[in-house]
């Protein structure tokens, strides 16, 4: 499978987190190591309506583009892709179980989860397990994550990398699904793999991970490859919200300008997580950079650090680019609103300022460089 562009993605997103990523060790496997069949932390039901809706989704036209598809894909077609199936019917019948109120947590069900490993999951993924380079040479898996829980309902994306080195030990395969102990918001960290259970039954296979010493995630799947040493593999595993707005203009424009770097002269939190938005020609599509989360910022004085970043988003128009600056919870006001008169030929810049209070002493204030690089 090729994952080129997934990587890439995901590069991006360990250096923006700042991640530090153990070295890949290979590991020596003990002559005649088998993996063991363990009991599979998940209630029956669950994993047997799990073993029906990725039956059901495999045999789909969907999961064949899927696969056709991999090879061009990034981590935000990546993210819709798989928003899309498991919000479909393929999973609907197992998604209605995980969320009836009595499905596992009945008093008598309780006491048999407790006394068996059970645990009931507060988060349901649907990604891909595969062993390619994710981020900095090591394997893992991405998808989507949505909280179980409608009342709270939440959703995400995750990444995983496993300490493994090539391909002699950890797991491969396709299109998982991920059932989390925790709640969007509270995943991530490392998780170690602990069980793992080959259910010939419900023709799928399971990875259990622990946290703790206390089962914190299964990866359900069909065509999961597990090779000896499985038990005992490390999944580094990182979570970030990711917008439903485009992130590539379609077409072409007259004009093509870079965002260079952006300066914090205030900030409104001391640390500010720092997006943007982009409006082109008056239209009310919203183009976010970066893609998901955003770049820590602090003025100067604070932090010299984080007082500047170097961007590099190219974007394109014909007569107008509007942009809209999120600084932690505050969006400042007004919008700023680039024009072709605001430079003066190709290479020339101008900055955009935003200068706003958030109440009658704080000031938030912000500067943007826009180069022209096509007129």
């Amino acid at each position: 499978m090729t994952m080129d562009l997934i990587r890439k993605d995901l590069e991006v997103v360990a250096a923006r987190q700042g991640v530090a990523i153990p070295p890949a060790k290979p590991r020596a496997q003990p002559a005649g190591h088998k993996n063991k069949k363990k009991q599979l932390p998940l209630p029956p039901a669950l994993r047997q309506a799990a073993a029906d809706a990725l039956k059901s989704y495999r045999a789909s036209p969907e999961y064949q583009a899927l696969l056709d598809d991999m090879p061009k894909m990034n981590l935000l077609q990546l993210q819709q892709r798989m928003e899309t199936a498991l919000n479909g019917p393929h999973f609907a019948p197992m998604l209605d179980l995980m969320r009836k109120p009595d499905a596992f947590d009945v008093s008598v069900q309780g006491i048999v989860d407790k006394i068996l490993g059970y645990f009931i999951p507060q988060a349901v993924s649907l990604g891909i397990m595969a062993q390619a380079v994710f981020i900095i040479g090591i394997s893992g898996s991405a998808g989507y994550v949505v909280n179980v829980d409608l009342s709270d309902f939440k959703s995400g994306v995750y990444v995983g990398g496993a300490g493994d080195l090539g391909l002699d030990a950890g797991v491969e395969g396709d299109v998982v699904l991920g059932f989390w102990m925790n709640a969007v918001g509270d995943l991530g960290g490392h998780y170690k793999g602990g069980e793992v259970d080959i259910d010939d039954l419900a023709g799928v296979v399971a990875l259990g991970y622990l946290q703790d010493e206390q089962p914190a995630l299964v990866f359900v799947g069909v065509d999961i490859g597990v090779d000896d040493g499985f038990e005992g593999s490390d999944l580094y595993v990182f979570e970030f919200d990711i917008g439903h707005e485009p992130i590539y203009q379609p077409g072409d424009a007259t004009y093509m300008v870079q965002f260079t770097t952006m300066t914090c002269e205030n900030s409104k939190d001391n640390y500010d997580t720092v997006y943007i938005e982009f409006f082109q020609d008056g239209d009310d599509t919203a183009y976010r950079f970066p893609a998901w989360n955003g770049n820590q910022m602090c003025e100067a004085s604070r932090d010299s650090t984080f007082s500047t970043w170097n961007l590099g988003e190219i974007v394109k128009f014909n007569s107008s680019l509007t942009v809209r600056l999120h600084a932690g919870d505050f969006t400042p006001s007004p919008d700023v609103t680039i024009k072709p008169s605001n430079f003066n030929g190709v290479g020339s810049t101008y900055t955009l300022p935003w200068d706003d209070k958030t109440d009658g002493f704080n000031e938030v204030q912000y500067k943007l460089v826009a180069q022209l690089l096509k007129a």
